[in-house]
């Protein structure tokens, strides 16, 4: 039996070895130094290769991949267009990943086309990772019914005129049942404040899109309305997109954080909410220590929605803003404590003698007190009854 195992075993190792070792072994490390070995790698590019620039590389003419996995290592470089670069019929983007492809572009600088830097077409996935782009023409990046991906971007400046930092659309070309997606797996760096994500208006295709966020994504894109927002790690908008009322996207809703401050006295806490909840009285009660806030001496009596506690608070409201809340207090008086009519550990109750602590020792009382007993006339008895027992014995023997 254990032979038959030990051979299962060896089967099994045996097998996936044959599965897995092709397929580590395929994936290769590639480095190129010029357009004409960059597009030669891409080209042959399978199964996860890294293909990595030696050197910055300007471009007459757009890269262009589908079906293929491959990884773009600029290792600090740059990729820009040639004054000679022509477009592909209408596509004037540096690099498209097109259907079935997925490429991820890392430690690497885009700048200076035509129309777009990078864009996911018809299905193509792009991620970015320590990615920065400016100065393009259109915008910076296109999710052309496609998925973009961002772990590390750095938007500067894109676009003639206003700002276009992520543009979402689905050209005329596209006839599949495919919609843009953006996925947040990190953060987005700018220092521009409008479009940094664009939602395209001009484009009759587009119906709707989705976003989508990693569990851990420092960063957060959210829907609210026809538009999107991202978010920074306390829930706070950094920037937000145009609102397009032809498109619906699809994804999380944003909800937003609000303050609930309650004042006692001179004192105040904060509670935070989201928008749209309610907070209950038990739930408020707990966040308040009077002690904690030295105010030991005062009880909770109430809470209100003004200063001169003339209207009760509703606890059963949605609430929808930064709400301030106030508690009335009521100063807790000495003689309201039964405790106070106690006597204190010093003193004498009403039923204890009165001990005159500065009475001298010497005039201590030497009246035996009832319930004491002098043992040594006791002792002194017993003695003489042994002794005489012990004579009356020895006195029989003598008989």
């Amino acid at each position: 039996m254990k032979n038959i195992k030990k051979i299962a075993l060896f089967l099994v190792i045996t097998l996936m070895a044959i599965v897995l070792v092709p397929t580590f072994a395929s994936a290769e490390s590639k480095s190129v130094s010029n357009e004409a070995d960059l597009k030669d790698a891409i080209e042959k590019a399978d199964n996860n290769d890294v293909i990595t620039l030696t050197g910055n590389i300007q471009l007459t003419e757009p890269l262009e991949t589908t079906g293929k996995t491959f990884t773009i290592n600029g290792a600090g470089h740059t990729i820009s267009k040639a004054e000679n670069f022509t477009n592909h019929d209408s596509n004037g983007s540096l690099i498209t990943v097109g259907k079935d492809g997925k490429v991820t572009l890392e430690s690497l600088t885009l700048t200076g086309s035509n129309k777009y830097a990078v864009q996911a077409y018809n299905g193509g996935h792009v991620i970015l990772d320590k990615v920065k782009i400016e100065n393009n023409k259109f915008g910076g990046v296109l999710v052309n019914a496609g998925t973009v991906e961002v772990i590390d971007l750095t938007l500067g400046k894109n676009g003639e005129n206003d700002n276009n930092g992520i543009e979402i659309s689905k050209g005329d070309s596209i006839t599949e049942n495919i919609n843009p997606k953006i996925v947040m797996n990190g953060k987005i760096t700018t220092d521009q404040t409008k479009n940094v994500i664009y939602i395209a208006e001009n484009d009759d295709n587009l119906t709707g899109f989705s976003v989508e966020n990693t569990p851990d994504s420092e960063q957060k894109i959210f829907t609210s309305g026809n538009k999107v927002v991202v978010t920074d790690s306390d829930n706070k908008i950094l920037f937000e997109s145009n609102d397009n009322d032809k498109v619906s996207p699809t994804g999380e809703e944003f909800v937003k954080d609000i303050t609930v401050t309650v004042k006692l006295n001179d004192e105040t806490i904060t509670k935070e909410l989201k928008e749209g909840t309610t907070l209950s009285r038990e739930d408020l009660e707990k966040e308040i220590d009077l002690d904690e806030l030295g105010l030991s001496n005062y009880t909770l009596v109430d809470f209100y929605e003004d200063a001169k506690f003339e209207t009760k608070f509703d606890f059963s409201k949605e609430l929808t803003s930064d709400t301030t809340i106030y508690a009335k207090l009521e100063e807790t008086k000495a003689s309201d404590d039964p405790k106070d009519d106690e006597p204190k550990d010093d003193e004498p109750k009403d039923d204890e003698p009165i001990v005159d602590e500065n009475k001298n020792d010497d005039e201590k009382d030497t009246t035996p007190k009832t319930g004491v007993v002098n043992y040594l006339p006791l002792a002194i008895s017993g003695i003489a009854i042994l002794s005489v027992g012990a004579l009356l014995f020895k006195s029989k023997e003598s008989f």
